[in-house]
């Protein structure tokens, strides 16, 4: 696609979704607005001989939208937080925030022409080895306001009972304002072709994609991937697998390899409707790869785990959903009570909504860089429904090294900390639950520790993060709740320090 039409074609891909027939579908908005009062004894995270604490008050308008249509699935928020500090605002303290979460997914033309689009504003570290904010979105200290979207129009085409076809185009942007992360655009092209119910025996797929991207703190990239992949039916529950392909990256390396052939082997098996495990090892340019998907779920519990490892970038990080979400572990604990997909989502949206259960749960700390990384992680999820309870349970370890130069990294961490973000190695543990004390009471509870660890400088960093929270359900509009917090940690960047804060906030919220 030529370059004068680039910059057009998110525009026009969302106009045409607008102007489709399901445009006319039935979208539910609901606008919400909270107010909450917070008193922190450290609001800038510092050590204790420096630390001062602020009485914060926070006003926060929402809109929510969501449509389940035929023709248009919708899942959109924003949230405008605006700030009133009693006394003098301190630095590192902001006065208002936004958050935006939106997922589309519309069909335009029946069987022929989909599109696929997403946006989100959030509040995101710079460094992993400063500290780390929680839910304290008025704290500007180590904190960015990173702005995303994506516009993806496809066609999709089957050919009988053979074979289905997709031809994708994707533009995406990632956007902070903040030196040490640079702005970016890009464009990519991908085409896959997968056999139809005609091959049970013996199945392929075929894959092959192009991204350029377009940073502002360096020259542009370009990634190519194609993969073929072949699948052997041996029985109703377990099938081989194979596959090779070719990784093509030209980013400047660090004296390793940046493209080369790959090939895998692996096997898929699903004893029964409830457990399945995908997996496969084999080599890639960088060297091994394993790759490991694995669910289970009986009537109150449901458990997930997960391996992979890959090239990335704190761009593509931002891009996409490498959070475990906690929808999606109650949709697989909802299944067998709701088997209908529509209905078990509005179930999960109500729950969440009612037990104040966080949407996603913390795990690896994602940090500002402008740099290709290997990244191998491993993600254990667990979920248990209980009578009057429901606890959400995650395991992470993460390890990053380096594969491109350092063009600009050293902007977010001081010019005497070049190494810090060229290894690392992350592990979190997150325990999340809530208690119903009867229909419209309950108590939430989150526990969570984070680690990071500089491979190359072997600084440390980490966090333990408490929340103690009572709701109640005055009315089906009014909610209100009474928060207590408890976080410390130890930062390694700005001369190093361990920082303890408590705050204490009670909010109250309606919902229109």
């Amino acid at each position: 696609m030529g370059a004068p039409l680039r910059p057009m074609a998110a525009p026009v891909a969302l106009l045409a979704m607008l102007m489709a027939p399901h445009a006319q579908a039935d979208i539910k908005v609901v606008p919400a607005v909270a107010l909450r009062a917070t008193y922190t004894d450290n609001v800038r995270l510092e050590a204790d001989a420096t630390k001062q604490g602020q009485f914060i008050t926070e006003l926060t308008p929402s809109v929510a939208l969501t449509s389940d249509g035929p023709r248009l699935k919708l899942r959109a928020s924003f949230a405008s937080h605006l700030f009133a500090y009693l006394g003098e605002r301190l630095d590192g303290t902001r006065s208002n925030s936004r958050e935006l979460s939106a997922d589309a997914r519309a069909k335009l033309i029946d069987d022929l022409l989909f599109f696929d689009g997403a946006a989100s504003i959030n509040q995101q570290n710079v460094s992993g080895f400063a500290p780390q904010v929680a839910s304290n979105v008025y704290s500007s200290v180590n904190s960015n306001e990173v702005r995303t979207w994506r516009a993806s129009p496809y066609v999709k085409h089957r050919f009988g009972a053979s074979a289905d076809a997709e031809l994708r185009y994707a533009r995406d942007s990632v956007k902070s304002g903040n030196a040490s992360l640079g702005d970016s655009t890009a464009d990519a092209v991908s085409l896959s072709i997968a056999s139809g119910p005609l091959f049970r025996t013996v199945g392929w797929g075929l894959t092959a994609s192009r991204q350029d991207i377009d940073d502002s703190l360096g020259r542009q990239s370009r990634a190519e991937n194609a993969e073929l992949t072949l699948r052997l039916r041996v029985s109703s529950e377990l099938s081989l697998t194979a596959a090779g392909g070719y990784d093509k990256y030209d980013f400047q390396g660090l004296g390793g390899k940046s493209a080369g052939s790959s090939r895998l082997v692996g096997l898929i098996w699903t004893p029964s409707l409830r457990t399945s495990v995908n997996a496969s090892v084999g080599k890639r340019f960088f060297g091994s790869s394993y790759a490991l998907t694995a669910l289970h779920r009986s009537r109150r519990t449901v458990w997930n785990l997960n391996y992979s490892d890959g090239v990335t970038s704190s761009r593509e990080q931002f891009l996409g959903t490498n959070q475990i979400s906690t929808f999606d572990l109650l949709d697989n604990l909802f299944r067998a009570n709701f088997p209908d997909a529509q209905e078990r989502r509005q179930a999960v949206d109500a729950y969440i909504a009612a037990t104040g259960l966080p949407p996603t749960l913390p795990d690896e700390v994602n940090y500002f860089g402008n740099r290709f990384l290997l990244q191998k992680q491993l993600q254990a999820a667990a979920a248990f429904n209980g009578a009057r309870s429901t606890a959400v349970l995650s395991l992470n370890a993460t390890e990053r090294r380096a594969l491109s130069t350092p063009p600009s990294d050293s902007l977010q961490l001081g010019g005497g900390l070049p190494g810090f973000n060229d290894d690392t190695r992350q592990a979190a543990v997150t325990l999340a639950g809530n208690y119903r004390m009867s229909p419209r009471s309950g108590v939430n509870v989150l526990l969570s520790k984070t680690r990071i660890e500089s491979l190359t400088t072997g600084a440390t960093g980490d966090q333990v993060l408490l929340t103690l929270a009572l709701v109640r359900q005055f009315q089906r509009s009014i909610k209100g709740s009474v928060e207590l917090r408890h976080s410390q940690g130890t930062a390694a960047v700005s001369g190093g320090h361990t920082y303890r804060e408590n705050a204490i906030s009670a909010s109250l919220s309606y919902q229109l």
